[in-house]
């Protein structure tokens, strides 16, 4: 008889141990998929160069410290993600990826936030002393609007013409790489 109690008690304790854990565990979910999972993600591939870039695009509160907007590298051997600078990736999305020689790519983001990837060894520094008239355009990533969709990320292999999204005054553009491809605002890619 006293164990009709105790599996009465167990089974109250473990229904309000249930109620009592929903809330958080929804919170955690939330909090969960809102961090570790991007809004837009878009692979680019290319098997010539044996590397693949992937760009991820995350809700972020604090773009300070930041962007939301994180690039990966990925070689047969090895996978490497750093995050690009730059702001506002929803009205500015588009990144511009450049072959620098077999071993060295530039990735070209809005605003400006210019960086020079070493492939092997992996390493990224800021672009400097270089005009970039040497390299080779290689495509870029920006949103698609289709008819009756939502938007989607995705890689244009040179079918999107060069061009590099910048803020504020044209004079000082002029020191940056591929200072001729930079504008103001560049065309929204045509839907398939």
């Amino acid at each position: 008889m006293a164990e009709r109690p105790l599996r009465r008690y167990l089974l109250i304790a473990a229904i309000m141990c249930g109620i009592a854990l929903t809330p958080p565990l929804l919170v955690l979910a939330y909090v969960g998929y809102y961090v570790m999972v991007p809004r837009y993600m878009a692979v680019a591939f290319f098997d010539e160069y044996a590397f693949n870039l992937r760009l991820d695009l995350f809700l972020t509160e604090d773009q300070n410290r930041d962007s939301g907007r994180y690039l990966s590298v990925i070689t047969p051997t090895a996978s490497h993600t750093f995050m690009l600078p730059g702001p506002d990736w929803a009205h500015r999305t588009r990144t511009s990826i450049y072959l620098i020689d077999a071993g060295h790519l530039a990735v070209l983001s809005a605003l400006g936030y210019d960086c020079k990837i070493t492939i092997t060894p992996f390493a990224t520094a800021p672009v400097v002393s270089d005009d970039g008239a040497q390299w080779q355009y290689l495509g870029a990533f920006d949103f698609i609007f289709p008819s009756r969709e939502r938007p989607r990320l995705e890689f244009f292999d040179r079918r999107l013409a060069e061009c590099i999204p910048m803020v504020g005054n044209p004079d000082q553009w002029a020191d940056k790489p591929r200072a001729a491809a930079r504008r103001a605002t560049c065309p929204t890619p045509a839907s398939p």
